[in-house]
């Protein structure tokens, strides 16, 4: 009974806090100014929330790119607008960075405590059955229309990246219903669960794993991750995920690696077999927890920014 009443108490906290027909302050179309602004909108009936930041240089004489950034579980946008470094990194190479927020669920593990998650491929699965789930992808769509009608943006330079469970959104639905919109994207761990079937463009994919996440290092039963590329992809568990990467991405065997020890090692799959111009690479950050890196969480202060930005000003759209 006890199990029964939290459930209904989360069930109607989201009707009342996500409805259409609840008090919304829907202020998406007041002026945006430099700097960092918050919007809520209604999309797709229920209120959504996003931080955008406008760096200083922007003029709307000159397309940007546009860049999203995915927060993890029970995370929000206002959290990874302060922590993430895509902020700084938009001041210095002028592109419009947009931090949404995720809807709350009640979550099984967590006594249907409300967490707030990305609509991936599994949700269903951590949440008491029959729990209504909204989309996210029509909120992203709606999202870069948005920001296509309120800045100059280049619409062949659109990327996203997301850590945790932004970045499990970004693997198992991103990248393959939202590959015409994306030019690129980023998602924490290595590899993917399964094999999935693309259907249209293959989106190169970045990735990022640290030696001591614990997320990792819970599933494999080791303490610490090896720095090497070869002893890595030896592990059967990931050797496993990052050939269901090869095959979705249509990558071959062959790959290299810039190992910069103690910091970090890069590892790239450039074998591209679908003729597309596609790569995948990993970031492996030595000593790197369960985090987003940020030159301050990491003892080797490595920043996610520094590598991603780069990497995606690789990649356009057709």
């Amino acid at each position: 009974m006890k199990n029964f009443i939290i459930f209904l108490v989360s069930s109607l906290v989201f009707i009342s806090c996500n409805h259409e027909d609840a008090p919304i302050n829907n202020d998406a179309e007041k002026e945006w100014h430099i700097g960092k602004n918050e919007f809520n909108k209604v999309m797709d009936g229920v209120k959504r929330n996003y931080l955008v930041h406008v760096p200083k240089s922007y003029n709307d004489d000159t397309p940007v790119p546009l860049l999203f950034m995915l927060h993890g579980s029970s995370g929000n946008g206002t959290k990874f607008y302060n922590i993430s470094g895509w902020v700084q990194k938009s001041e210095e190479e002028n592109f419009i960075a947009v931090f949404p927020t995720a809807l709350k669920y009640p979550i099984l593990e967590k006594n249907n405590r409300l967490n707030t998650k990305w609509s991936a491929d599994g949700l269903a699965s951590q949440i008491p059955e029959g729990y209504p789930i909204k989309d996210d992808i029509p909120f992203f769509e709606e999202l870069i229309n948005w920001c296509k009608q309120q800045f100059n943006i280049d619409p062949k330079r659109i990327y996203i990246s997301g850590f945790s469970g932004g970045g499990a959104f970004v693997k198992s639905r991103i990248i393959d219903e939202m590959n015409d919109r994306f030019s690129a994207a980023s998602a924490g761990n290595i590899g993917l669960d399964a094999v999935m079937d693309i259907k249209g463009r293959i989106m190169p994919l970045f990735q990022i794993l640290g030696s001591k996440d614990p997320t990792a290092l819970e599933v494999l039963g080791i303490e610490e991750l090896p720095f090497s590329a070869k002893e890595l992809l030896q592990i059967p568990q990931i050797a496993k995920q990052v050939s269901n990467l090869k095959k979705t991405l249509s990558l071959g065997n062959n790959y290299t690696e810039t190992p910069n020890p103690p910091k970090y090692n890069v590892i790239t799959w450039q074998d591209d077999l679908s003729g597309q111009g596609n790569e995948s690479r990993v970031l492996f950050v030595n000593e790197l927890e369960h985090k987003y890196p940020n030159g301050l969480n990491n003892p080797k202060g490595v920043k996610a920014t520094d590598f991603l930005w780069d990497w995606f000003m690789k990649y356009t759209l057709p």
